[in-house]
């Protein structure tokens, strides 16, 4: 709304307070204020806690290491032992080394032929080391020297061979040859790999020889946590000698001519075996199989390899399970490895484990000792086993036979450790052998049990003892010796008689001391076979008695 018009307006006149404030001294008195402190004394005790040090990292000096070292030694039954080592100390480039070694006995038991042995050996190896590989040559030559001695003297059928060394000798020269080359990739995005080479030449005094050639390789790598792996191998075995035609059984060595020397066995395995490696905390896997083939039967397996553990209570307990098979080859080296009396013609197979099934426990119960207790299930074709042959010698050599068998072992190890002052073990293993036509796993014990340690007093007196058990075992003999109460055995064929001999049971024990004069310089005696007993870990073959061997070592 707007008002237009004309008007006068007035303002009253204000009022005012016209006093003015004034200022009013008044007198004020400052107190005086005193203070009484009263003297009183607390006793105060401090202890202060101790201050840990501060770690440092030091780093303990290396021991010293000397390049050459030598044991000698010489015992009763005229034996002499020489050891001797010389090799390159710690070098970031490379590793070398030469050995020898010499250990022989000119005597044995009595009653029967000739025991002595030798054993000679020479060794030289080198390891190169690269910036991401190690290049490995080793080189190994064994000449072994034993005599068919398992005849009895007293039998007038061979008191014409008391002093006939050179008619019951045997020699076999070994030589090995390996090379490998093998990565050590820091990085697991990369290929790790390995390729070796191996060659073994095996020949014996009666003409027979044996080449062996093993070319093998192994590819592996990371994919996240899990390792995935490869290996190969391709195993190729040849192995001649003088036909069975050509033997005498008449005497106790065959003589042979160049047209005898006509036998040759061979054959290749060829190994695949993929497999793949997982860890998932306490949690391990193992997973793979192996795909084999062997030119001599012609037959392809396809072999489980396959293990899974748990890790329980920081690895105080692991359970363990597996499966497993595999193509095991025979050769003529190996053979007298395990047996130096077996004649030198001898029909090799090749043993296939075609499954085991295995599982157990291992751990340990403190620091100071750990166990391990296992049991498995396997089933073999063409297991070898030794028996004294009766048709090309006098009983004094050995021959092989397969057959098929389910195995069943049971076993546990306990090792005890105090530091480097005290160490104790023992071992049990019971074998359970079911034949399909041997009536007996010759020469293979059901039980055997072991127990040794060692024991350091100030790094000055070393002492070494064992003791161990071989359980009964059953040897074959095609003929009846007469004078025991033997059982004929009739094979299912119906076309062999055999008789089952038992042997008896082993028990033995083994003493060694070592004093040390000074860091380079020990005097040794080791007592071997200290219950005097000759037993027989080959039928007709008895052991030495009781033996010692004196000696001392030197560093350089």
């Amino acid at each position: 709304m707007n008002v237009h018009g004309q008007g006068k307006r007035s303002i009253s006149p204000p009022s005012k307070i016209s006093e003015l404030p004034e200022v009013k001294e008044e007198d004020h008195t400052k107190p005086l204020v005193s203070y009484a402190v009263l003297p009183k004394k607390v006793n105060v005790s401090f202890i202060p806690e101790p201050i840990k040090p501060a770690r440092l990292k030091v780093r303990e000096p290396l021991e010293k290491l000397y390049p050459g070292y030598l044991k000698a030694g010489f015992g009763n039954y005229v034996t002499p032992l020489v050891d001797f080592y010389y090799g390159g100390t710690r070098s970031r480039k490379n590793s070398w080394g030469l050995n020898l070694k010499h250990f022989s006995s000119a005597q044995g038991p009595d009653d029967v032929g000739f025991s002595g042995f030798s054993e000679n050996a020479f060794g030289a190896s080198y390891n190169h080391f690269l910036d991401y590989h190690t290049l490995s040559f080793d080189l190994k030559y064994n000449r072994d020297v034993a005599y068919y001695y398992g005849f009895d003297l007293t039998d007038c059928t061979f008191a014409n061979f008391k002093d006939a060394k050179d008619d019951i000798r045997t020699t076999y020269n070994n030589i090995n040859f390996s090379a490998q080359l093998e990565s050590h990739y820091k990085d697991s995005a990369k290929l790790n790999h390995t390729v070796d080479l191996t060659y073994n030449f095996l020949m014996g005094n009666y003409q027979n020889r044996e080449n062996r050639l093993v070319l093998g390789g192994r590819v592996q790598k990371y994919f996240g946590k899990e390792l995935a792996r490869l290996d190969f191998s391709l195993d190729y075995n040849d192995y001649m000698h003088q036909s069975y035609a050509a033997l005498d059984s008449t005497q106790l060595v065959a003589e042979l001519s160049e047209n005898e020397f006509n036998v040759l066995q061979n054959s290749a395995i060829l190994k695949v075996t993929p497999s793949i490696n997982a860890l998932r905390k306490n949690f391990k896997a193992h997973i793979g199989a192996s795909m084999q083939v062997d030119s001599r039967s012609g037959g392809f397996h396809l072999f489980p390899h396959a293990e899974v553990k748990y890790s329980l209570f920081n690895d105080m307990f692991i359970p363990y399970a597996g499966a497993t098979g595999n193509i095991d080859r025979n050769s003529f080296q190996s053979v007298t490895a395990d047996n130096p009396f077996v004649s030198s013609a001898v029909q090799l197979k090749n043993t296939v484990q075609r499954y085991e099934i295995y599982g157990g426990i291992r751990g340990s119960f403190s620091s100071s000792m750990s166990f391990n207790m296992r049991v498995s299930h396997g089933r073999y074709t063409d297991m070898l086993f030794f028996y004294n042959d009766t048709l090309f010698s006098m009983q004094n050599k050995f021959d092989v036979v397969y057959d098929n068998a389910n195995v069943l072992k049971v076993g546990g190890q306990l090792g005890y450790r105090a530091g480097e002052r005290l160490k104790l073990y023992s071992r049990l293993d019971f074998y359970q052998y079911d034949m399909d036509v041997e009536a007996h796993a010759w020469h293979m014990p059901s039980l055997e049990i072991s127990v040794g340690g060692v024991y350091n007093m100030a790094d000055k007196l070393i002492v070494r003892a064992d003791l161990f058990f071989i359980g009964q075992r059953h040897a074959k003999l095609l003929k009846d010796p007469g004078g025991q109460d033997l059982t004929e055995i009739i094979s299912p064929d119906g076309n062999d008689v055999y008789y089952p001999v038992e042997m008896n049971a082993i028990f033995d024990a083994n003493l060694g001391l070592e004093y040390r004069l000074t860091k380079k310089v020990s005097a040794f005696v080791n007592v071997n076979n200290l219950t005097t007993k000759k037993y027989q870990m080959w039928l007709r073959y008895p052991n030495q008695s009781i033996n010692i061997l004196f000696g001392g070592t030197v560093r350089f």
